[in-house]
């Protein structure tokens, strides 16, 4: 009993430092997590062991502010509340745990225990990391993720027929090459591009619905509200085959010769797939206005080494090699 006593008068003493250089305004919670609640929703779901929070979050050192997507109107998909991330006592899985649905907290984690989780400026030796988080709302992760594998089947299930509407209703001739829709506007001269040739393209890179979504030419980035002051607009500089470029773009530039001019379509499959890409969405066909400015020929590509396989050796056992003996003896 004397031994209880005492470890407890000890976690108070822990405590009552600690709490003394918390920042003005914070709160210590009983899992050591070091809190200001900035907005309350009592009747909002608990967090949960396996829940996805769906919100926004801002991290600071001090007063500046390294990562956030705190100003944005739109909830994404912002933490997985598990105790396999947790790293440290009172850390944001201890954090997440402590919020509902509808609440704003802001966390305030010591540096000496940040170090270990992200990496902090070398300037920054003493005091706080600061977490604000929203979470708008808070689902079960696997409710969660089986919602969001039945939207992306439903987008690439739907994804040929949006590609044929677009050809009919712009009256394509459905010219499939390589798994690409290739539409020519000037031939060009000369040969065809092929692998390992240097070339340089201008292009326009376009979803279906028309939104540009990027652009070499600067007249076509100004008019759509890409211009970048900062970039050069020139031709794109590639070497085919060297695994710079999406598929679909390498293979519509070896249907192209010098001067040529091109419309095609590549199926995501050829171009950003699954992957959300911002202004392109998983599973989305991308259309692009190519013209095939200069072509050389490059240095030759590396040559991929095929996997060597090792077949086992079997060793005959010693009942096989008598049986194989007497036979040769009959």
């Amino acid at each position: 009993m004397k031994r209880f006593f005492l470890f407890a008068a000890s976690l108070l003493m822990v405590a009552s430092l600690y709490a003394q250089n918390i920042p003005e305004g914070y709160s210590i919670s009983s899992a050591n997590v070091i809190y200001k609640k900035l907005k309350s929703n009592p009747d909002g779901k608990q967090v949960v062991e396996g829940d996805l929070v769906i919100g926004r979050f801002r991290v600071k050192f001090n007063d500046k502010t390294v990562q956030e997507t705190y100003s944005q109107k739109k909830s994404t998909p912002t933490f997985i509340a598990t105790k396999q991330n947790k790293r440290f006592a009172g850390d944001l899985m201890d954090g997440l745990f402590m919020m509902r649905s509808g609440e704003e907290y802001s966390f305030a984690f010591p540096v000496d225990s940040m170090r270990n989780v992200q990496r902090l400026p070398e300037e920054l030796k003493e005091g706080f990391v600061f977490y604000t988080v929203v979470a708008d709302s808070v689902v079960a992760y696997e409710t969660f993720a089986k919602a969001e594998r039945d939207r992306l089947d439903s987008l690439m299930l739907a994804e040929k027929n949006v590609i044929m509407d677009y050809l009919h209703e712009n009256h394509w001739s459905d010219i499939h090459r390589e798994g690409i829709y290739y539409k020519e506007i000037v031939e060009g001269q000369g040969r065809l591009a092929d692998t390992s040739d240097v070339v340089k393209v201008h292009y326009i890179g376009q979803l279906l619905d028309g939104t540009v979504f990027d652009t070499s030419i600067d007249s076509v980035a100004k008019a759509n509200n890409l211009y970048n002051p900062k970039r050069d607009y020139s031709p794109l500089e590639f070497q085919i085959g060297a695994g710079r470029m999406i598929k679909g773009f390498e293979i519509a530039a070896r249907q192209m010769k010098k001067g040529g001019k091109a419309v095609v379509i590549l199926p995501s499959a050829l171009a950003y797939g699954d992957r959300d890409m911002g202004v392109i969405k998983p599973y989305s066909p991308l259309m692009f206005t190519m013209e095939l400015v200069d072509l050389q020929e490059g240095e030759p590509l590396p040559v991929k080494k095929s996997p060597v396989i090792v077949t086992p050796t079997i060793k005959e056992s010693s009942s096989t090699k008598t049986k194989s003996n007497s036979s040769k003896s009959k």
